[in-house]
């Protein structure tokens, strides 16, 4: 009885979300409609005792026609958001107001917010976060990654999945842990763009910083992909990089209809290799095919590998015409790592529009 239940709401969700993927058809790419004045707001640093913090999100309709928010979806009960119903002419902004309870004790909060507008062919997500504590920190404390004078909080920006040739900015803070002014630049990767507010940061002062990858500027990249960013003061470079962290996939969002049905689709003869028990020491050679159903050219980008034994031999990218089938060759070198049981997973990131990443897995039992 439970599974048929949820067989039945697998089949309601599923017709839900087709019913609202049939009537957004004829919608247009979200920067072709709206735009946001910021789609993250950091709360930074709040303390449990400040109750409620609540924040904005300003939109503006920038097409020729009048659009409605259909509805607004937070993450989580501890977030409520609270928008306008009403139609929003053309050039006309509206804003989405979003509180957090701050009521669930003292850790870092990352809650996201979708939104549903007419007009737009995908939900536009927002995000707010921060940090709740119970008690005021000392910025040695909170900074705890020094370079020079200046400190973060990590060396490591999550910046999610960005398509390929938009741009995506996340937010942090920068602390200037001296008794005087800091004057702080940056020495970023091509596509990297970094703001600090205020600049020069005032003494035992932190302030805001955006980091925006832009990957319509420079070398094109796929998949896991990792940017740096280095701090300068007062002209002074200072060691230490923060790294950020992006998965690109293609931008699918203005494909048509009959671009989407024409698409190219993967499809693997097998979605694992077990190996079983292979000696230490011991490399081997192996392979998998990847067939294209679909009615378009399969380009694969590139394969990202989680895992420390396997290496990709075949050369990407790799393209698959219609109907096609092409070899990927891999090895298997159990001389690296502990030993023991081991699961290596390679993920093709591909053109296809409903499989953009497809996963592959390795096992193996490595013994001596």
């Amino acid at each position: 009885m439970k599974k048929i239940a949820i067989l039945l709401l697998a089949a309601f969700l599923f017709g839900t979300v087709d019913s609202f993927a049939q009537s957004e058809k004829q919608s247009q790419p979200e920067e072709k409609v709206i735009s946001f004045d910021s789609k993250t707001h950091d709360f930074g640093d709040i303390l449990l005792s400040d109750g409620p913090v609540t924040c904005e999100f300003v939109m503006t309709n920038i097409s020729n026609s009048p659009i409605v928010i259909h509805n607004v979806v937070s993450s989580c009960g501890c977030t409520v958001p609270d928008y306008d119903k009403k139609p929003i002419e053309p050039g006309k902004s509206t804003n989405i107001e979003v509180t957090y309870a701050n009521d669930q004790g003292p850790y870092p909060f990352n809650k996201t917010i979708t939104v549903y507008v007419s007009g737009v062919n995908r939900p536009v997500v927002l995000k707010i976060k921060g940090q709740v504590h119970e008690r005021q920190k000392t910025l040695e404390e909170l900074y705890k990654v020094k370079m020079g004078p200046v400190a973060v909080r990590s060396t490591s920006v999550d910046m999610g999945y960005i398509a390929q040739g938009r741009r995506k900015t996340e937010e942090g803070e920068i602390a200037n842990m001296s008794n005087k002014p800091v004057k702080v630049t940056v020495a970023a990767d091509e596509a990297v763009n970094v703001s600090i507010s205020p600049n020069p940061i005032p003494a035992r002062t932190a302030a805001k910083i955006k980091y925006t990858v832009n990957t319509g500027n420079g070398p094109k990249n796929w998949g896991k992909t990792r940017y740096k960013v280095s701090f300068l003061t007062d002209g002074t470079r200072q060691d230490g990089t923060v790294s950020l962290n992006a998965t690109i996939n293609d931008d699918f969002d203005n494909m048509t209809v009959r671009q989407i049905n024409n698409a190219p689709v993967p499809k693997l003869d097998a979605t694992y290799s077990e190996l079983k028990e292979v000696k230490k020491g011991t490399v081997l050679r192996k392979s998998f095919k990847v067939s294209n159903t679909g009615k378009n050219d399969l380009t694969i980008y590139k394969i990202d590998i989680d895992g420390e034994n396997t290496s990709v031999l075949t050369k990407m990218p790799v393209t698959i015409k219609a109907g096609g089938t092409a070899t990927v060759d891999f090895s298997f070198d159990a001389s690296k790592g502990d030993g023991g049981e081991v699961i290596n997973v390679l993920t093709l990131i591909t053109n296809s529009a409903s499989k953009p990443q497809v996963n592959y897995f390795v096992t193996a039992n490595i013994v001596n």
